[in-house]
């Protein structure tokens, strides 16, 4: 067990050595200069002591300050930059709608661009029927008509076809008598044998735009159709289809 006890200095008028402390002038009393220039020659005296560690003081220093514009502006636009991400979403959300609304648009666009209505061919038809002259039957569709009619001399037939080439709804190019047959029938034996013709008239029906369609529906007073037309005018025009 060590003794922390010094035997030379017993019964004696001598005093121990101590090895002096260097004087910190931090600490003393020693003017802001003189505390300045001691601090330097420290500095110089021990560059590998201070030097790295106090680099990397500076630098973190300087970055904090570089950092603190940035983020003040970070947190100014922070609640813009929410709003905007919100009105984006909802602007994609629009934009997805539209785009379906569009499409669901391109699919009936047909039934208002192209051929003619049941209701603008029948109309006409009815409007090309002249005195002595019968609609026996007729077929429709988008491609063209099939009329199988009778009437009891040729200037009513010749009138007839005339009416159907002039039909604004049937393309004149294409209408085409496919059969005229002539019958003989008697009311009884002592009555004049009365002829009697057949025909059938084939043709084509026009694809039609939107503004003849409209004129045609004003013309024929179909006021049901025609405020469907307007209508899907009207919501092509918002969705800029």
């Amino acid at each position: 067990m060590r003794l922390n006890y010094n035997f030379a200095f017993k019964n004696s008028k001598l005093t121990p050595w101590e090895r002096p402390a260097p004087p910190n002038l931090l600490i003393s009393n020693a003017t802001l200069k003189k505390k300045v220039f001691y601090i330097i020659s420290q500095l110089q005296l021990n560059k590998d002591l201070f030097y790295p560690s106090l680099l990397i003081i500076f630098l973190t220093i300087g970055l904090q300050i570089l950092n603190i514009f940035p983020t003040r502006s970070i947190k100014k636009l922070e609640s813009d930059h929410m709003q905007y991400q919100i009105a984006t979403q909802k602007f994609s959300t629009l934009s997805a709608s539209k785009n379906r609304f569009n499409q669901n648009i391109q699919n009936i666009d047909k039934y208002f661009s192209q051929a003619t209505t049941s209701y603008l061919f029948a109309f006409y038809l009815q409007n090309s029927v002249p005195k002595g002259v019968q609609i026996n039957s007729y077929s429709f569709n988008d491609n063209g008509f099939d009329i199988n009619a009778t009437a009891y001399n040729l200037d009513s037939f010749s009138e007839f076809i005339t009416l159907i080439i002039e039909s604004p709804v049937i393309i004149k190019e294409s209408v085409s008598v496919n059969q005229l047959n002539r019958k003989e029938t008697g009311q009884s034996s002592s009555a004049a044998i009365v002829p009697d013709f057949e025909i059938d008239i084939y043709g084509k029906i026009k694809k039609l735009d939107m503004k003849k369609r409209e004129d045609l529906y004003l013309e024929s007073k179909a006021n049901g159709l025609l405020r469907k037309l307007e209508r899907f005018n009207t919501l092509k025009q918002k969705l800029g289809s």
